[in-house]
């Protein structure tokens, strides 16, 4: 028996932080993803399911910088299912119908206006952890950024506790953190070496600043 791939527990964690939400009065029914497989005649996978489930209504979640498509407008360009755009509309993430098989599909992206596809990431459930962690921290009251080499990441793990077990959150181009404790998230872009984090208060940010000994740029 394949293991399910479910993510609707860190996603709620993830806006729990951000927006205060808990429980999941600000996803799709189940009616919702219904109406779109049958639209579509496909199934969607687990992990798509659980980010539409548990925040597809959510404004931040779906819209705050990336738009992740709600269940009305998934759609087809050609055999790849889209569901997810950059926010200029310069650029669109989907999953081809050969991936599709797997339970835990890899993502491919692509030019809008364009015929070819590329790998984006190896994982689903990456890349829909991380788009999660980017629009609640983007979204967050206090949030700002650093350059960070990547050879100094491994100096957070002390202070911040990874998004997912490995197997969920790898295989994209971001690694994403949380700490419960002090309201704050992270994520970190390995293509930027670019690390940004959010909080729900000043003086979090600040402790953060201090216990890591970085300096961060309000963005």
């Amino acid at each position: 028996m394949v293991n399910r791939i479910v993510i609707s527990d860190l996603i709620e964690s993830v806006m729990a932080i951000a927006f205060g939400v808990r429980g999941r009065e600000d996803g799709c029914t189940e009616a919702d993803i219904r109406a779109a497989e049958q639209r579509l005649g496909l199934s969607l996978p687990e992990a798509l399911r659980d980010y539409l489930v548990t925040a597809g209504r959510h404004d931040g979640m779906m819209d705050a910088d990336f738009h992740v498509l709600p269940p009305d407008k998934l759609r087809l360009a050609g055999d790849c299912l889209v569901f997810c755009e950059e926010n200029q509309y310069v650029a669109e993430w989907g999953l081809q119908a050969a991936d599709r098989a797997s339970p835990n599909p890899r993502v491919s992206g692509r030019a809008r206006n364009t015929e070819k596809w590329y790998g984006e990431a190896s994982r689903l459930s990456g890349f829909l952890i991380h788009v999660a962690t980017w629009q609640a921290v983007v979204s967050m009251p206090e949030c700002s950024r650093c350059e960070l080499p990547e050879k100094e990441l491994k100096a957070l793990e002390p202070l911040l506790e990874y998004i997912g077990d490995k197997k969920l959150r790898s295989g994209a181009h971001r690694i994403s953190f949380i700490d419960r404790t002090n309201a704050l998230l992270a994520t970190y872009l390995h293509n930027s070496e670019t690390l940004y984090v959010g909080a729900a208060r000043p003086e979090a940010l600040e402790a953060f600043e201090a216990r890591c000994g970085l300096e961060l740029d309000a963005l």
